[in-house]
């Protein structure tokens, strides 16, 4: 049993395998100082952490050699512990574990080939440029500038690139790959989602006659950005996905409680009426609401002159008043 070969792994906080040791003998001893059998770069680890013992009828087991942040397995202290191949040995922010020719390994992953989201990310942006100058021709009101329809997309484009970007920095910091493809097609794809509601909420508010769906374009806004972040988390790990949703929901709850008293707040101030109105005229060919009659307008407009009169009345000096600055 003495000349069987064993492997022993060492294992970083996030359970990746750091190090796999081939070791010989019945006594195995692990820590910082190099006269260890397996070294551990650890600073929370003992110079003399644990030994490894082999008894005669070929089991294992760890014992501490009296450290200050002790042995744990399954996040209870041990001063001995069996050990098998499953069992994980925690020492400091290291885990240690044994393994023998014996020991089964998982079978084989296939693997898969990440198709490039380069296309897929350059058609999106194009589709956003495309809406975004047909939306910019279409509110032209004098002659065309040419510096206006140049600024647009490398503005557009260079917004796009900085914020995946900064989600590759974040990919590459914790799973060691950027993926900045992958981000450009999740921060271009959710922009054109973006874009195209704005456009479709336009046309819909002037076609049919509800400036809510302009005024109030924020409660689809923010649903959005946080559908888009959550995207950017998965990309970056599968793990605690129901938390990262959690996270975004209380996010997109949170930007439209605040801009919705942001928006009651302004129009307080301003006297600005209560009701959304019409921000933007679009082309009449788009009017599907029939037309206002003639009669039925000036009927509307005439009811408005009582309240209104009242309200002069109300708000203008009285006669008395006026007598008394007269004298």
């Amino acid at each position: 049993m003495g000349s069987e070969v064993i492997w022993v792994e060492v294992l970083a906080r996030r359970r990746e395998n750091v190090t796999r040791q081939r070791v010989e003998g019945d006594v195995i001893t692990v820590g910082r100082a190099y006269d260890n059998d397996v070294v551990v770069d650890d600073p929370h680890v003992a110079p003399h952490h644990l030994r490894l013992l082999r008894s005669s009828d070929g089991s294992w087991s760890a014992e501490d050699l009296g450290t200050l942040n002790g042995t744990f397995v399954t996040g209870v202290r041990h001063d001995h512990a069996q050990l098998d191949g499953e069992t994980l040995l925690q020492v400091g922010q290291t885990g240690i574990r044994l393994r023998s020719s014996a020991s089964a390994v998982p079978p084989e992953l296939p693997l898969l080939r990440i198709k490039s989201r380069w296309p897929l990310a350059i058609l999106c942006l194009a589709a956003v440029l495309g809406l975004a100058l047909l939306e910019l021709w279409l509110e032209e009101t004098g002659e065309p500038k040419l510096i206006s329809y140049l600024m647009l997309p490398l503005s557009t484009a260079a917004v796009v690139m900085v914020w995946a970007a900064l989600w590759s920095v974040l990919s590459r910091i914790f799973t060691g790959h950027a993926q900045y493809g992958r981000h450009l097609f999740i921060a271009c794809a959710g922009l054109l989602v973006y874009t195209a509601y704005g456009w479709l909420a336009r046309v819909g508010a002037f076609a049919l006659s509800l400036p809510p769906l302009t005024a109030y374009d924020f409660v689809a806004t923010w649903p959005i950005l946080a559908i888009v972040c959550f995207a950017h988390l998965r990309a970056i790990g599968p793990s605690r996905l129901a938390l990262k949703a959690v996270c975004m929901l209380l996010l997109a709850g949170l930007g439209i409680g605040v801009q919705s008293l942001s928006v009651i707040d302004t129009r307080t101030r301003s006297n600005q009426p209560t009701t959304a109105l019409l921000t933007v005229l679009e082309p009449p060919a788009l009017r599907l609401v029939p037309p206002q009659t003639q009669d039925a307008f000036f009927s509307a407009a005439a009811s408005l002159k009582t309240p209104l009169d009242e309200a002069r009345a109300k708000d203008s000096p009285s006669s008395d008043e006026d007598g008394e600055d007269g004298d």
